[in-house]
Order: structure tokens, then C-alpha cells, then sequence
């Protein structure tokens, strides 16, 4: 094939970009990749066969993957069925796949291809299913190698269907089944022929909005597929019904197809999702702190203004422990959700925990009641406790103290601060000056608590010098005490009366006892920082 040959060529030269490619696994029996992967909401499923056989161990053309939102695919995970191995799906177009699985035939794929041809190597999966809405449907995409040469090929294109039975259904396929898998807004089943671009040989494109050249793709090893489409149609609820997914090879064994099927797509009418949220990261709320909300999402598949309804349970009344109160929500076309606010009351009330439980309803069409729900649990604001000396004396003996604080209660996460510092115990400010200091405390509620602490460093300021000292052991007015130079930059000189200097210092100590000295008069000069003093002092009782 020339597309083959030329892809070949490019991957040899390395010009094909490298990207991340599908990841296929085939570990799952027939059985879990239905239960597991393929089935969503509103459907009960059973008597799962494959091949007409009830199988107990993983099938060659069978597989789910994932990964697919790395691709052009367009699903991201689910469900694989292919004519060849499920694993030769996953790679570049240029890996060319023509596997044999010599399964055989099935006479529904027969009556789908052309008159006369045959079908080989099939891979059918089947099984019964209970709605509980009144309609099914499910997401999917064909593909195969015999794109582009093969679009026109009345033997070599390869079919795929989805034969659906059951009550109301009418079809020509076995058990009345009808084919699900149509080209949109027409009769004619998904195929080759049916849907492609407009290279090949031979015949002009066909509903070509619905196909992807694949051509010169570097995730997925098939040369060409359709866009993601979906089978549908409408159910009765509460009936069984039986529904044959199957693929094959026409007309030889060679050139391999599959279909992807979206994971959780199977699915009938169902309810709405909810959750529930606050503003603190968890379902939890506190009274009269912020609340949160709960979410409604439309169910998936149902496009247009969606409507439900919900009422409340639980320990909780609404209108009295909660704002919020039972209704009917909308969700507009174009949007996926709706909120319904919830804050919490603050009712002076010791309740404990109480609970808050959404209920979305709904009557399916079996005349059944179903609801799903979410839960807020509301308690009690625990108060912000900030601990903390409000007051301290000093002794004007330390440059620098820690000041400290803690705290307790409040909802969520605590912040701390001191001024711009945040998040500390302690901080250390001056120990010889006064000072007043704020400390703050703020949760998630929000609530704020604020404590302030007065230092009083019992530093004297103003400079008092005495006049007169006694010198005589009692310990009473012994030494020349000069007020207000305690941790303050100073220097003293003392003088006889006859000019002689008797004492010289720098940071004076308040230690001079003038033990040495007579009785008399003697002149000082201090100077406390920028200030100076000077005067006389007069000793007694010395000698």
C-alpha cells in the first residue's frame, strides 16, 4: 500500500514527532471489562459471553486502555474490541497490523457486509442488561487499517455492529435485533464505506465530518477512524434486554479494525452526582463562620436545561441550623453544575455535631423514587483562645526579653502574628525600654482575637546625683549612687577641692565608696550621654 510504504519511509528518516501513544492491556476477562470499564449508570448487567462462550480468562481481541486523552482518539479511556490483538491498536500508523485470530464468523456481520462475502476472525461480546431509565446509550469510535485504500471495497471492509434486542425492538438481525451503531441522523450502519475522507481510490468522500485521517498519526497504529459518535435508543425500563457488540474481518483475514468503547458510557437515565464542600477544604462547618455549598452536575449525555429537585435530612434543621432549604435546581444548557449555598447558624444552642444531608430526587420511568446524597457536618464554633502576660515589670537588667504567647481553639487552620512577624510563639523585644506590643490571632471562620502586652523595663531616665555619701559600713548611703545611668552611655570624674583628680570612669557602676578619701568636699563632672552635670559631694564620716 503506497500510505504504508510512504509512513515507513518517514519513520526510517525520523522526521514523525514522538508522542505519548495509547496504553492497551489485555488482563481483564470479558466479564470485568464490561462490569469494570464499559458499564455506567441506570443499568444491571449479566450472563456476559464471548464469542457465544463464557469465558473465565482474557481474549486476544479484547483489551481497555487508557491514556487516550495523550491521542487524537478523542475518548480517554475504556473498552477495546478489534478483528486482530487488541495491543496492535496502540503505536504508530506506520505499524501496520494484520493480525489472525481465526475465530470465525458471525451471520449477524454476514447480513451488515456485502452479499456473498464472509467475515472472519470475529470478536463479540454480549450480554443481558435491566434499565432503569427509558433510554441507553453509549460513546464510541471505529477505526481500522483498511483506511483509505479499502473505503470503496465491496470484499475487503471490514464491519462492526451493535445489535440491540429486547422489548420494543424490531430488526433484522438475530432475535429481531436492531444495529445501534449508525451513521448520525441516517439508517446506514457506521463502516468504511460509509464513513471516510476523501483519499483512496474510487469513489467520493463520504459523511466526512465524522472521520480523521490517521494517516501519518504517531499514537494510534490505524490509518484512519471516525470521530467519537454514540448509539442510542429507547428502552423500556425494568425490562431485559440483550445487546451483541461485534466485529469482524471481511472478505479475508488481513487488515485489522476495532472499536473503542468509552469507559462508563453504557449507561440509562441516572441521577445527578453531588458533593458537598466548604470553605476549609472538608465537609465540615462551624456555626457562623463562612459555610460552603453543595454541587449538583447533570448527569452525563443530557445536554439541554436539566431540572431536579432535593430536600434535606439528617440532625440539622434548615431554616434554623442552615440557610439553606429543600427546592428544585436548574442547570442552564452550557453549564455542568449548579450550588446550592450552605452556611451554618450560630444559635447559641450546645448541640454537638449536627449533620446536613442533601437529597436529589428523582422518578425514573420505571415510577421508582431514586435520590443520591451529600453531607455537611456543622459544629460548634470553638472560641479563639489567646494566652499571653498582659503586663511585666523589668528590673532594667536585660537588653532584650522573649515575650511569648499560644493559642487554642478557632476553626481551621490558626494564624499567629506579632505586628508583621507571623506564625511565631515568641518574639524578643528591648529590656530597658518601655514599650507596648500587639499579638494577634485569626482562623478560617473568620474570627480575629487580639491581646496586648505592656513592658514596663523600670529604667530610671531622669539623672539624680546626690550630694552627700557616708562612707561608713552601715550600708546605708555607703557609695556615690547616681540615678538614671543604668544601660546608658556615661562618664564620671571626681575632683579634690585642691584640683586633684581622685576618680575616673566610663560606664560607671555606681560603685564609688570613697574609701580612700578624707572627709570633705570633693567636685564631680558626669556627663549621661549628651547631657552633663556637674557639682560637689561631700564625703562624711569617713575618717
Amino acid at each position: 500500500m503506497m500510505n504504508k510504504a510512504l509512513a515507513v519511509i518517514l519513520m526510517a528518516t525520523g522526521v514523525l514527532p514522538a508522542m505519548a501513544q495509547l496504553n492497551i492491556t489485555t488482563t481483564m476477562t470479558p466479564q470485568q471489562l464490561v462490569q469494570n470499564v464499559l458499564v455506567g449508570g441506570g443499568v444491571t448487567v449479566s450472563n456476559v459471553t464471548y464469542n457465544s462462550l463464557v469465558v473465565s480468562t482474557p481474549q486476544d481481541g479484547t483489551g481497555s486502555f487508557t491514556n487516550g486523552n495523550t491521542t487524537n482518539l478523542g475518548l480517554t479511556a475504556g473498552l477495546i474490541l478489534s478483528s486482530g490483538l487488541a495491543t496492535s491498536a496502540a503505536g504508530n500508523a506506520s505499524d501496520f497490523g494484520s493480525d489472525i485470530l481465526s475465530t470465525g464468523s458471525d451471520p449477524d456481520l454476514v447480513d451488515i457486509t456485502t452479499p456473498g462475502n464472509d467475515i472472519n476472525d470475529r470478536a463479540v461480546l454480549e450480554f443481558d442488561f435491566i434499565p432503569t431509565g427509558d433510554s441507553l446509550k453509549f460513546n464510541y469510535v471505529f477505526g481500522s487499517e483498511e483506511y483509505p485504500d479499502y473505503n470503496c471495497s465491496a470484499t475487503f471492509n471490514d464491519v462492526f455492529g451493535f445489535f440491540l434486542s429486547g422489548p420494543g425492538i424490531t430488526g433484522p438481525y438475530t432475535n429481531n435485533a436492531a444495529n445501534i451503531a449508525l451513521v448520525p441522523g441516517t439508517t446506514l450502519p457506521v463502516s468504511i464505506a460509509n464513513i471516510h475522507g476523501s483519499e483512496g481510490f474510487g469513489c467520493p468522500p463520504a459523511n466526512e465530518a465524522y472521520y480523521v485521517n490517521n494517516s501519518a498519526g504517531t499514537t494510534i497504529a490505524l490509518n484512519g477512524f471516525t470521530t467519537v459518535l454514540q448509539a442510542r435508543a429507547a428502552v423500556i425500563c425494568g425490562e431485559t434486554y440483550h445487546i451483541k457488540l461485534a466485529i469482524g474481518d471481511a472478505g479475508d483475514q488481513a487488515y485489522n479494525s476495532a472499536v473503542f468503547l468509552q469507559a462508563g458510557s453504557f449507561q440509562s437515565n441516572i441521577l445527578p452526582t453531588v458533593s458537598a464542600s466548604t470553605f476549609y477544604g472538608d465537609a465540615t462547618a462551624a456555626e457562623g463562620c463562612q459555610g460552603g455549598r453543595f454541587t449538583i452536575f447533570r448527569p452525563p449525555g443530557i445536554d439541554t436545561t436539566y431540572t431536579v429537585g432535593y430536600y434535606f435530612t439528617g440532625t440539622a434543621t434548615p431554616g434554623a441550623d442552615f440557610n439553606a432549604m429543600p427546592g428544585t435546581a436548574v442547570i442552564p444548557e452550557g453549564q455542568d453544575s449548579v450550588n446550592i449555598p450552605f452556611d451554618a447558624i450560630e444559635d447559641g444552642l450546645a448541640e454537638g455535631i449536627e449533620t446536613a444531608l442533601i437529597n436529589v430526587f428523582m422518578v425514573n420511568a420505571c415510577g421508582d423514587t431514586i435520590s443520591t446524597s451529600a453531607m455537611i457536618a456543622i459544629v460548634q464554633y470553638p472560641q479563639i483562645i489567646l494566652s499571653t502576660d498582659t503586663a511585666l515589670l523589668l528590673n532594667c537588667d536585660q537588653d532584650s526579653i522573649p515575650l511569648f504567647a499560644s493559642v487554642s481553639g478557632g476553626f481551621g487552620s490558626v494564624t499567629m502574628a506579632w505586628g508583621d512577624t507571623l506564625e511565631t510563639s515568641q518574639i524578643w523585644v528591648s529590656g530597658i525600654e518601655n514599650g507596648t506590643y500587639t499579638v494577634s490571632a485569626w482562623d478560617q471562620c473568620p474570627q480575629t482575637v487580639t491581646a496586648t502586652i505592656v513592658v514596663d523595663a523600670n529604667c530610671v531616665t531622669e539623672v539624680v546625683i546626690p550630694n552627700v555619701i557616708t562612707p561608713n559600713g552601715d550600708g546605708e548611703n555607703d557609695k556615690f549612687v547616681v540615678e538614671g545611668l543604668k544601660n546608658r552611655e556615661n562618664e564620671v570624674q571626681i575632683w579634690d577641692r585642691w584640683g586633684k583628680e581622685v576618680y575616673k570612669t566610663r560606664n560607671y557602676q555606681n560603685n564609688f565608696s570613697a574609701n580612700s578619701l578624707s572627709d570633705g568636699v570633693y567636685f564631680y563632672w558626669i556627663r549621661v550621654e549628651e547631657d552633663e552635670f556637674t557639682g560637689h559631694l561631700q564625703v562624711l564620716g569617713n575618717k
